[in-house]
């Protein structure tokens, strides 16, 4: 398999420091820090560090900061910044999202059967706090068949991943959309591992809200990510948490006037040198590697890994063709554990989905064929 580069290849993966140590195929639970996201990050706590966290100069290099995270993931998914909340991981959208909606005894919501907990959990209790009920569609076989067929008059609210956690499959989202807002139910996406992996135009989908993480294939800190929420959902959407960062003024009587976009649903202080961090990383990926090239580069180098596991004899692929940068499979009479712990020995970063007993390697744009090559002969060992 040859792989045209049109980015200084060398470059960039000298950028990811822990590259030098490992075949790290795992940017689908964590992503390897830029060099210029450290230092953007150290700068920023030794600014705050020799002066200060307070004082006219410091709260505008935060407000700056902010409005370029926002900027920058709203120009990624096509939407404007007014629409984009600064959170701290895809979770706490989701439930900003779930937490947010004026629920009923016997309201319904619909999810699928192959979530992750970030969407069930929040589910769970909404169901035990307001009598809520969910229902599961399939997403196995014809997942807009299915959630047809789960839609009621009840239906109020409809939660599903862009992109499977377990398999990698890629939901068929703009359907699903359509299919819903026909019924007038709104849709809530995790886009955990679909942002930065594969291209997302909030537009072209219809999404009413997307929340979306920034440790993952966005290569930030830990603790950034963000929430899309449609601007004709503004005002529908109770604030879970509101605090001094959520509004523009307030008054002793009881009355306050929250900011116009998606702002009021940030609450007070953030840690600035995780969101330099966050601003560093977009803006390496955006301008130093490029995102056409990522996703195509990426994409290929993904297909081909699922190809190549597909041929070592008794390994099960569970990765269907439609699909992102994540490659499950299994390895027959072995342990997922057993095999991840084994690949850790030869340098190689994998994960196991306990869920499915299956193993999961996350085929990103800094990967190699050599890489994927040492992937392949160390499992082929296995089976």
């Amino acid at each position: 398999m040859s792989l045209e580069r049109k980015v200084d290849f060398a470059k960039v993966r000298g950028a990811l420091k822990l590259l030098q140590k490992f075949v790290y195929m795992n940017v689908g639970s964590v992503g390897p820090l830029p060099e210029e996201t450290f230092e953007a990050m150290k700068q920023e706590q030794e600014e705050e560090f020799l002066n200060g966290r307070v004082g006219t100069d410091a709260l505008q290099r935060k407000r700056t900061i902010k409005a370029k995270v926002r900027l920058a993931v709203a120009d990624l998914i096509h939407a404007t910044a007014e629409e984009i909340v600064l959170t701290q991981n895809t979770t706490e959208g989701i439930n900003l999202v779930i937490s947010g909606i004026n629920w009923h005894p016997d309201d319904e919501v619909i999810t699928t059967n192959v979530e992750h907990g970030a969407v069930l959990l929040p589910l769970f209790l909404i169901a035990k706090r307001y009598g809520v009920h969910f229902r599961m569609a399939a997403a196995e076989t014809n997942l807009v068949q299915s959630l047809r067929e789960q839609m009621t008059e009840k239906t109020k609210l409809i939660v599903l991943s862009h992109v499977s956690y377990s398999t990698g499959a890629i939901l068929p989202l703009s359907e699903v959309i359509s299919l819903a807002h026909r019924r007038g139910i709104p849709v809530l996406v995790d886009g955990a591992q679909s942002v930065g992996a594969i291209p997302v135009d909030v537009r072209k989908l219809g999404a009413d809200y997307y929340s979306l993480p920034g440790q993952k294939w966005l290569l930030g800190p830990e603790g950034t990510g963000a929430l899309f929420i449609r601007n004709d959902h503004m005002e529908e959407l109770w604030q879970t948490f509101i605090g001094y960062s959520s509004v523009e003024q307030f008054f002793p009587g009881g009355e306050y006037v929250c900011h116009a976009g998606a702002q009021r649903f940030e609450v007070s202080s953030i840690n600035l040198p995780k969101l330099a961090g966050q601003k560093a990383s977009l803006e390496w990926l955006s301008d130093q590697v490029g995102w056409q090239w990522i996703f195509q580069y990426s994409n290929r180098l993904a297909e081909s890994a699922r190809e190549e596991l597909a041929k070592i004899k008794g390994v099960t692929v569970i990765t269907p063709l439609k699909s992102a940068g994540l490659i499950s499979f299994r390895v027959p009479g072995v342990e997922p554990s057993r095999v991840v712990e084994t690949l850790a020995k030869q340098g190689i970063i994998i994960r196991a989905i306990k869920e499915l007993s299956v193993c999961r390697a996350s085929i990103a744009f800094y990967n190699t064929e050599e890489e994927l090559e040492r992937l392949i002969k160390a499992i082929a060992i296995l089976s």
